[in-house]
């Protein structure tokens, strides 16, 4: 009887935590913004909405980065922020590719694919016992695909509206 009514508990504390909608993640810019001999640096700039009434806390996002095809780099990094209610915020996260016989042949218009997931907290103070004790921790996804320009230093890029390079995104020597 006590395991039922500790089940019904839990049930009615998840239905209570998922009222939340979740925020949503969009890929706004993939930008080159280091060339060296050793590899290319890449951001990618998300544009994170949440159209609750509530702040949500955000905890880590996973993410990984394919050029034509070939996964060549995974990240997990901490937003370390709390997306504002009714709200928006940018999330920058950086792909390092090291260069290698395969890398090395990319050049010209390469297509990427950037896939990843973010886990956030819902409001109240259930939810973060719940979160914390690994049992309900909402994600969601984000995805985005577009061509990048490798081969040529940044500041070089021939087409920078197609791949989202600006002056502030160049890193100066």
């Amino acid at each position: 009887m006590l395991r039922a009514l500790a089940i019904l508990a839990c049930a009615v504390l998840l239905t209570g935590c998922s009222a939340y909608r979740a925020p949503t993640l969009n890929v706004r810019k993939a930008a080159i913004t280091n060339v060296t001999e050793e590899g290319v640096v890449i951001r990618f700039t998300l544009d994170a909405e949440n159209t609750n009434g509530v702040e949500l806390p955000l905890k880590k996002i996973t993410y990984r980065l394919y050029l034509d095809g070939r996964e060549v780099f995974k990240g997990i990094r901490s937003p370390e922020a709390t997306l504002r209610r009714l709200g928006s915020q940018s999330i920058t996260l950086p792909a390092v590719v090291t260069v290698d016989e395969q890398i090395n042949k990319l050049q010209g218009q390469v297509r990427y694919r950037i896939e990843g997931t973010l886990s956030y907290i819902t409001p109240g103070s259930v939810a973060q016992i719940l979160f914390d004790a690994g049992v309900r921790r909402p994600t969601v996804g984000f995805s985005d695909r577009g061509t990048l320009v490798l081969g040529v230093e940044p500041s070089e890029q021939l087409d920078a509206g197609a791949i989202g390079v600006s002056d502030e995104d160049v890193d100066s020597p």
